[in-house]
Formats: structure tokens, C-alpha cells, sequence
């Protein structure tokens, strides 16, 4: 009888999809209790639900911030922004997010900009705040150029060295960084990142030399010893390997960048118990860094802890749902505690195996040769298909990325479009890949213009065959006319022409990448000046430049900076 009375009141449930209001609630109760894995999931859920609800998306867009995703966070108020221009509290957020990132320039780009648009907004007073420290920070980025002028290129030659070691390309890296190291032998950090691109081209000998070079003015710096640890160790020489390691170890350190250090190279050495603990310090600082959770699940799986590891797997694949990395060794670890496959060592990095790259790959090549109906259902039924597609952009394969771009952009829904606006404003991609998509964009009909991230700049893009407004065009004008003028005053009458064709390569390379928003001109005419006084040996104090055009010395520099780079790249063309 109860059965009967239980089986009917089931037939009474109606089922009912919820909305996301639903979900929406959930993610605050989480967010009360400080459980942001689980609150991203809800608020995620919201957003998809309701898609054009604002408020969902800036709370998903602040517990990014708070997870130290600030990059994600900046991606969902872009988005904002262009839907919805008058949302002017998302440039303070995308400012603070810049902050998180230490991207100062762009910090102080956007908090001003705010206070523009809305002098007396409810962040006005924070923001005002925020740029006094911006300003405070100047005075000391002042200081340090003035003392050493040839530091700020010795710094964006590292830093562009840096990109390159990080990006695989090995050897250009060792060009900038040598370059870098010259101008300026006290970058020690440049230094240490040279004795790892010589390691990575085979120059074991010279990595090893460099690094004793540092470490007899430097005896207890942790990436000096690290290094060098990791080089005796693939010598064959493990006692001076321990002997650098124990030093680093009995430091202690308690700084988040140097612990990370030390975890990845005893993850090289196969050191997995120092690596756990090691790691569940760094954890305590950087709980949701989906590279330290790889790391850690992987060392539990070498100790054979194997619940443990599936626990930090589980922990990525919250925050970082479109990961197809974490669902392999998740499934992979599953196999080894059902006997399926026997226990071998996993390495560290967070990639899949080798033979799972191969086997992605060759099923990438086999999806892009099926039938435009069969790739539709494939991308309208699931998320198989995207998570696969997502994961080949991180490749370093240019053709690869083309068909995988192209492919997507076949597809012509909101989906699709996404896909590409996401890709656009990867800091990692190059120029080339980014117009790709941009122009994909265009012919999709996505409505511009279109956010991009060229050049190491977020620059508004309208793909109208290089044609500028004729406001655009009238300020490109001024830029050299105003610093043509200055000069002259100076008795410089010589400078109109040499002027004009600087400033036409920056002309000429924003027709094609976009042109980037001129907030102020003065900015980009202190660079130019800059750029021509240092070019032609003429006496300049940076700061005092900076000041006579009334403009931040960070913007004037990174502005300098931007053009110097593109004259380099322009005469290395010509002298091809």
C-alpha cells in the first residue's frame, strides 16, 4: 500500500528546469562561507542561464578577481562594456584587476578613465586612491631610470626574453636575453633566465658557468641555486645537485614566487615527497592556481595517494571546467586503481602524456576533414568538441590554430563568436593568429568593433580596411605636428622628415593591427620625442620630459617603448 501511495505521489512531480535566479542564490551561499570553487560553478550556471543578466556576470567577474584570476575577471567586464557602454564601474574593476596583475600603466589607463566618465562614481574616492600609489610608484620607476638610463631597454629586452623562453622559442630567447644582460649586468633575473634558455638549447656547460657567475656575488639566491641544481642534476653530478638544493631549503622562504621555484625543480629532480610539502605550504597563498593543484595531484599519485590526487584534479576541473588536461589523468588514475593498467611515474607538467598529445591531434586532423553537417552536430550537441578545440589553441602550432579558428568561425552562432572574442584577447597569441580571428569576426558579421590584445595593449579594432575617422585621423596628424613644433623651438629644424617617418611605421602598423584608444595625445608625442632625442644622442631627462608634456612618466615610457620595438622589428625586415 505504501509503495502505491509513493509511485503515485512521483507521478504527480512535474519536472521543471531551473532559471538562474536558482543558481544565482546557491553561489551566494557559498560565497558567504568563502567556498569560491563552488560559488564559480554557480555563478557560471547563472550566466549561462540568463546570459544577459549584468549583475550575474559581474559577480562572476569579481570572485575571478578574488580567486587571482585577473585576466578571466577583465575578460567578462570587456564583454560588459560592449553591451553595455555605460557600465562605467567596470573600468574601476578592470584597473584594480590590471593592479593584481602589475600592469601599472594600464592600472592607471583605466582608473582615470573611470573618474572621466563618472567623476563622482561610488568607486571615485578608492580610484583616486589607487592612483596616488600609481604615482608613488612612478616616483620610484623615476629614480631608478634616471640613475641607470640604459635599465628600462635592458628590462623590456628581458622581459621580452622572458616571453620567449616561456613560449618554447629557446633560441630568440637567448638573443633578447644576452641582448638584455649586456645593456644591463645587474638584471640578475635576466641573468637566471639566460642559464635556462642556454639549458634548453643544449648549452649545458655555458648555463652551469653563468650560474656560478651569480651565485658568487649572489650565493644564496633561490633561482641561481635552483638552476644550477637542475643542470649538475642532468650532468650525473646528484651530490652537487643536493648540495644547492639543501641550501635553498634551509632558507625557508616564505615568499610565494621563490617557493614556486623550488617546487618546480624538485619536481624535475623527482624529489615528489619534498614536493608535497613544498606545495601544500604554497597552496596556503595560491589556493586556486589550477599549475600548483596539477602539481600537487601529480606528486600524491607518485606517493600513491592516490584519493588525494583525485581530489586536486577534481579541484581544476570546478575552476576550469573546458579542461580536457585534469579529465585525462583523472581517467587515467581511475584505470590504475581498478588494476586496469599498471602504476608508472607521472611527470609533472601540466600537459597530457606525450602519445595523448599525438592521439589529439591526429583526431583534430580527422574532425576537420568531416562533412560541414557532421562538425555542426558535433559543436550543437555537447561540449566535447570545443573542450578538444580549446585545448589545440594551446599548441605551438600555427597551421593547427589557423583550421582550428577557421573551423569554429564555420559554425556563424553565439557559441562560435565567443570562442573567437575569448581568443582575440589572449595575451600569448601573436599578430598574426589575432587579425586571423579578427577577420573571421568580421565575416561572421560579429558586431565591432572587436577588443584585441595587440602589441601588449587592449586596442579597439574596426575592420574597415584601414580607414580612420576622420576625429582618428585628425589626432594622428597632431601627434607629430606637436612634437615637430617643440623641436623646432629648440632650434632642432632639422627634425621634420625623420619625425614624419617614425611616426608613419606606427601609422602603418595600426591600419593593419588596430589602433589603440588615444586618451591622450601628449602620451604617444612624449614618446616620439623620446624616441628622436635618444636615436639622435640629444641631451633628454626623462622625467623632466614627461613632466613638459604633462603627462605620467609609466605612460610616456610604455608608449616609447611600443615604438622603439616596432622600428627594430621594421629595419630588421629591411635588412632581411
Amino acid at each position: 500500500m505504501a509503495k502505491e501511495l509513493f509511485a503515485g505521489r512521483l507521478k504527480k512531480v512535474v519536472p521543471f528546469e531551473q532559471d538562474g535566479s536558482f543558481f544565482y542564490r546557491k553561489a551566494r551561499k557559498y560565497i558567504e562561507n568563502n567556498n569560491y570553487i563552488h560559488a564559480l560553478s554557480y555563478y557560471r550556471k547563472a550566466v549561462e542561464k540568463d546570459p544577459n543578466n549584468i549583475e550575474y556576470s559581474l559577480d562572476l567577474a569579481e570572485v575571478f578577481s578574488e580567486m587571482g584570476y585577473f585576466h578571466e575577471s577583465n575578460l567578462i567586464h570587456f564583454f560588459i562594456l560592449q553591451k553595455d557602454s555605460s557600465r562605467t564601474d567596470c573600468y574601476f574593476s578592470i584597473g584594480c584587476n590590471f593592479l593584481g596583475m602589475q600592469e601599472y600603466a594600464k592600472a592607471e589607463h583605466s582608473l582615470v578613465k573611470y573618474l572621466d566618465l563618472d567623476e563622482y562614481g561610488f568607486y571615485s574616492e578608492e580610484a583616486r586612491n589607487l592612483l596616488e600609489v600609481l604615482q608613488s610608484q612612478e616616483f620610484y620607476l623615476e629614480f631608478i631610470s634616471d640613475t641607470d638610463p640604459e635599465r628600462d631597454m635592458g628590462m623590456a629586452l628581458a622581459s621580452k626574453g622572458k616571453e620567449l623562453l616561456d613560449k618554447g622559442d629557446y633560441k630568440r630567447a637567448v638573443r633578447e636575453l644576452e641582448k638584455a644582460t649586456r645593456r644591463d649586468p645587474g638584471l640578475v633575473f635576466a641573468r637566471n633566465n639566460l642559464a635556462l634558455a642556454y639549458f634548453c638549447t643544449d648549452q649545458l656547460d655555458k648555463a652551469i658557468e653563468l650560474c656560478r657567475d651569480i651565485l658568487a656575488d649572489y650565493p644564496y639566491n633561490v633561482h641561481a641555486n635552483c638552476n644550477i641544481a637542475l643542470f649538475f642534476y642532468e650532468k650525473g653530478n646528484r651530490e652537487a645537485s643536493e648540495q644547492h638544493m639543501t641550501r635553498v631549503l634551509d632558507l625557508k622562504t616564505e615568499d610565494p614566487e621563490e617557493m614556486y621555484k623550488i617546487a618546480v625543480t624538485l619536481c624535475e629532480l623527482g624529489e615528489h615527497r619534498k614536493v608535497n610539502q613544498m606545495l601544500k605550504k604554497l597552496l596556503q597563498y595560491k589556493p586556486y592556481d589550477t599549475n600548483i593543484l596539477h602539481y600537487m595531484a601529480v606528486s600524491c599519485y607518485n606517493l600513491k595517494l592516490f584519493k588525494s590526487a583525485l581530489k586536486y584534479w577534481d579541484k581544476i576541473e570546478k575552476i576550469n571546467p573546458n579542461n580536457t588536461i585534469s579529465s585525462y589523468y583523472k581517467h587515467f588514475i581511475k584505470s590504475v586503481m581498478n588494476n586496469d593498467r599498471e602504476f608508472s611515474e607521472l611527470p609533472y607538467h601540466f600537459q597530457v602524456p606525450y602519445d595523448e598529445i599525438i592521439r589529439r591531434v591526429k583526431t583534430i586532423h580527422d574532425l576537420l576533414k568531416l562533412s560541414s553537417s557532421d562538425l555542426r552536430n558535433k559543436w550543437e550537441n555537447g561540449d566535447e568538441l570545443e573542450s578538444l578545440l580549446r585545448w589545440g589553441l594551446n599548441l605551438n602550432d600555427v597551421m593547427i590554430k589557423k583550421a582550428i579558428l577557421n573551423v569554429v568561425a564555420s559554425f556563424q552562432d553565439f557559441r562560435a563568436e565567443q570562442f573567437l572574442r575569448t581568443f582575440v584577447l589572449r595575451k600569448s597569441e601573436g599578430k598574426e593568429l589575432i587579425q586571423e580571428a579578427l577577420a573571421l569576426l568580421k565575416e561572421m558579421g560579429a558586431k565591432e568593433p572587436y577588443l584585441a590584445y595587440i602589441d601588449d595593449n587592449i586596442v579597439e579594432v574596426s575592420i574597415d580596411h584601414g580607414s580612420y575617422s576622420s576625429t582618428k585621423r585628425d589626432v594622428l596628424i597632431r601627434i607629430p605636428e606637436m612634437v615637430i613644433k617643440r623641436l623646432k623651438s629648440s632650434y632642432h629644424h632639422d627634425c621634420e622628415q625623420d619625425i614624419k617617418d617614425i611616426w608613419s611605421c606606427v601609422v602603418t602598423h595600426w591600419e593593419v593591427a588596430g589602433m589603440p584608444q588615444i586618451r591622450k595625445p601628449q602620451g604617444w608625442a612624449a614618446a616620439l620625442e623620446l624616441f628622436y632625442r635618444s636615436r639622435e644622442e640629444l641631451p633628454v631627462c626623462k622625467t623632466e620630459l614627461a613632466a613638459s608634456w604633462d603627462i605620467s612618466y609609466s605612460t610616456m615610457m610604455k608608449n616609447y617603448h611600443f615604438i622603439n620595438r616596432l622600428i627594430d622589428e621594421f629595419w630588421k625586415q629591411m635588412n632581411l
